[in-house]
């Protein structure tokens, strides 16, 4: 099972759904494979040597689940880029409670100079961008925002001049799209990409169902299940192979970005995933150069969290410390920030 899990990194769900889904059970194929390593070890049987080589075969994906400590910088200064990214969940326009000042005295404190949020929302009485404007001290912005009365999408905000900027269409999706924003970063152009793949599109019935299951108070065994089950599997199948197209298109737009690249976003999927891997190919994970913890940045509910928001950057012209999740409710994702410290850019 642990190494059927592995094959999600490289197989893509277009082949298999199957194996994607079946990506998803990593941590929990990873945990149990450790505890059968103390049982037989305990037994001297040599089935140890199965659940051991499972784990060492695998072991570069464990650094993805888990850090036990990040780089730390304690002054930023001119050659450092503070990002933050957070997938704001229309400010919980839709929920009983609106978190927009919250989330907003929340970016203020961070001091970024760079913000992207995912699901951002505003309409004629909310003006969100004027207020993030004023509030974080970023005069300059991109956004794209889908619809007419109560406009929904992806914002860019920068305290350095965005030079150029534009969406980018993804493929299979309506509501989802990208963006990038190239940044003069004092005299260095710097490209940031914000992302929002594919969602899982999960409904209230299928968030009750995953309650019940994680707390144990559901029979899985019966008719009702089964079809819950099913329904979030096919949910699940349509998401895997929508974000296989989108991140290709992502991925061949990045290889042709004449400047340094960032990536922030929303990517809907963890990072032993065939998505995940693909923008890794190619970029450094912020969380595991420099991240704490277990970094996960969506969840389910108080018993299931998962890490589905990342930061990439190019290692070849930054370094990254602080990268840090932040446990506030404001949203069904948590913020994520770090620090980009320049070494030497060069680019025209």
């Amino acid at each position: 099972g642990l190494l059927v899990s592995y094959l999600a990194n490289y197989i893509s769900p277009e082949k298999s759904t199957y194996i994607a889904v079946f990506g998803l059970l990593y941590p929990y194929l990873l945990i149990s494979n450790a505890f059968f390593i103390i049982y037989w070890t305990l037994q001297r049987h040599r089935y140890v040597l199965i659940s051991l080589v499972g784990i060492l075969i695998g072991f570069t994906f464990i650094p993805r689940l888990y850090q036990l400590k990040g780089n730390k910088i304690t002054e930023e200064n001119e050659n450092t880029l503070k990002i933050v990214s957070y997938n704001v969940n229309l400010f919980g326009m839709y929920n009983a409670t609106l978190y927009a000042d919250s989330i907003f005295q929340y970016i203020e404190q961070q001091k970024p100079d760079i913000v992207c949020f995912q699901e951002h929302f505003q309409n004629k009485t909310h003006g969100y961008d004027k207020t993030i404007k004023q509030k974080i001290h970023t005069p300059y912005s991109y956004l794209f925002l889908q619809g007419k009365h109560r406009q929904l999408g992806l914002a860019t905000f920068s305290t350095y001049p965005i030079v150029h900027s534009e969406k980018i269409q993804l493929p299979d999706t309506k509501a989802n799209n990208a963006t990038y924003s190239d940044i003069d970063f004092k005299g260095d152009t710097i490209r940031i990409y914000n992302i929002h793949f594919q969602s899982i599109s999960l409904d209230v019935e299928d968030y009750l169902f995953t309650d019940q299951v994680t707390a144990a108070k559901v029979n899985l065994q019966t008719e009702d299940s089964k079809k819950s089950m099913y329904r979030i599997l096919n949910k699940l199948k349509i998401g895997y192979k929508a974000r296989n197209k989108q991140v290709k298109t992502i991925v061949e737009h990045i290889k042709t970005s004449p400047y340094p690249v960032v990536v922030c976003g929303d990517f809907n999927d963890p990072p032993w995933s065939y998505t995940y891997q693909q923008i890794n190919n190619l970029l450094s994970d912020a969380f595991v150069k420099s991240g704490k913890g277990f970094g996960n940045t969506f969840f389910f509910n108080s018993r299931l969290s998962i890490r589905i928001d990342y930061i990439f950057y190019d290692n070849t012209i930054f370094d990254a410390f602080n990268f840090t999740v932040d446990k506030v409710n404001y949203s069904d994702h948590y913020p994520l920030h770090v620090v980009l410290k320049k070494r030497n850019l060069q680019t025209d």
